[in-house]
């Protein structure tokens, strides 16, 4: 035991030091800059916040309590046909000289030490279903798994008085691992689960980090039941999930269910294999963290792009405004106080004419810059009680514009960030036409391609 702890505390200081590094690297490199254009910096390293993170999801009768029971070597869970939690409930070990308890799901958002201050923003019915227990157990010393209430069908969010779907997707981009488990009787019929695969994780989470289980396969009545059930979850994901390719999918069972069924004992090695994947969580954090801070300064990339553009477009409107009232100044300069002269007889001598004859005076001189004057007053009134406006109203209603969407990491990005830039604009349009952008992406974009490539290699030799 003493040296399996040993091995476990210089696992977890390699992990500490990892990110602690990657977060000094974008410090001093990005820091000042992401705070000037208001990002929390504190949301670009969530990932590399308190333990790894195993989420499991899938629908009411799946079995997720059962195996979390199982996983652990404790009754933890509540298990049974029916929905029988309703709530997200993280399950770690304790720490030091902590004891087992309970916490409430306020107290787990207010802490700073864990990841999870992101989930208020789903008001006090999620937190009132949100819980953090510890417990003094070995196995998940190195790692904690979130439990999540069941999936149903037809379901919305007024049913559950919170956005389920928006808390799975954020639980998920913190979660190191996601396993979505489906049982036999219901192989991916459910509507929240389709919804969850199809929108909801691509969105947040890379494919890399979803493992797919049908779960009790023991109650299939025979090895034909078991191909049919099997078949229909690998149609159904290949629709869910638009590949062709179907991923691996892991086939467990209770086993105590297996010591009355010899055959079963054909996967009793994906079992296995499966909870192999679970505890090897702590190792994945290293890619999650890496990938979190890359899609994070990537979102910021595309902001710096959306801004840049944006000041862009204002300033070449403003250069053709330029020129219109330069041209429009010279023009009243020389020729105003003439025409001036032709409507009520004044001046005596317009400045033209004097310089043609060589009676230049100051005041015909005064009197053509005053009018020279004239077209950049109503330009500027122009500019600031109508053009201004109007542009950052039309950029408003027009942010795609902003930005180059040529991929589908970009458009998941750009979902990511939209909401900032709109609020850049909305708040500080005026500040936003002075920054240095273009500067600022060049910067942005030599710490992802530079520095961040040596913390990918890092991994390699961990």
């Amino acid at each position: 035991m003493g040296g399996g702890r040993l091995i476990f505390m210089e696992q977890e200081n390699i992990y500490k030091q990892f990110a602690k590094d990657i977060e000094s690297v974008v410090r001093a490199d990005l820091g000042q800059t992401l705070e000037t254009y208001g990002y929390d910096l504190d949301m670009v390293f969530t990932a590399s916040k308190w333990k790894p993170l195993v989420l499991i999801i899938g629908n009411y009768s799946s079995g997720k309590s059962t195996f979390i029971n199982e996983l652990v070597g404790a009754e933890i869970q509540r298990t049974g046909q029916a929905p029988t939690d309703d709530s997200f409930t993280i399950i770690t070990s304790t720490e030091g000289s902590e004891v087992e308890s309970e916490t409430k799901g306020s107290a787990i958002i207010n802490d700073p030490s864990l990841p999870f201050e992101s989930l208020r923003k789903f008001g006090e019915k999620f937190i009132s279903h949100f819980q953090l227990k510890r417990i003094q157990n070995d196995k998940i010393r190195e790692l904690a798994v979130i439990d999540s209430p069941g999936m149903l069908d037809s379901v919305t969010e007024k049913d559950r008085g919170y956005d389920y779907l928006g808390a799975i997707g954020e639980i998920a981009s913190m979660s190191d691992l996601i396993i979505l488990m489906f049982d036999p009787h219901k192989a991916g019929t459910i509507k929240e689960a389709y919804e969850v695969i199809r929108s909801t994780l691509p969105v947040t989470v890379g494919e890399e980090r979803i493992v797919y289980v049908l779960n009790r396969i023991d109650e299939c009545d025979n090895l034909a039941d078991l191909v049919k059930s099997y078949g229909t979850l690998t149609w159904n994901l290949s629709q869910m999930t638009g590949r062709k390719d179907i991923p691996r999918i892991f086939l467990t069972f209770s086993p105590e269910r297996a010591r009355q069924n010899e055959t079963l004992g054909i996967w009793a090695k994906e079992r296995d294999e499966l909870k192999a994947a679970i505890f090897s969580a702590p190792r994945m954090r290293l890619n999650h963290i890496l990938q979190h801070v890359d899609r994070e300064l990537r979102a910021f990339g595309l902001l710096l792009e959306a801004m840049a553009v944006f000041k862009q477009n204002f300033w070449q409107k403003m250069l053709y405004l330029g020129k219109i009232t330069f041209l429009a100044s010279v023009i009243a300069f020389f020729f105003a106080d003439l025409l001036l002269k032709l409507i009520t007889g004044y001046p005596d001598m317009p400045f033209v004419i004097s310089l043609l004859t060589g009676e230049l005076n100051p005041g015909a001189i005064l009197t053509s810059a005053a009018f020279a004057i004239l077209p950049i007053g109503l330009a500027s009134v122009y500019v600031h009680r109508l053009f201004w406006p109007k542009y950052v109203k039309l950029m408003l209603c027009n942010l795609e514009s902003l930005v180059t969407l040529d991929t589908a990491y970009k458009k998941d990005l750009w979902k990511k960030v939209k909401a900032k830039v709109e609020a850049l604009i909305t708040s500080q349009a005026g500040r936003q036409i002075w920054l240095s952008h273009t500067k600022n992406q060049k910067k942005n974009e030599t710490l992802i391609r530079k520095k961040m490539s040596v913390f990918y290699d890092r991994i390699k030799s961990i």
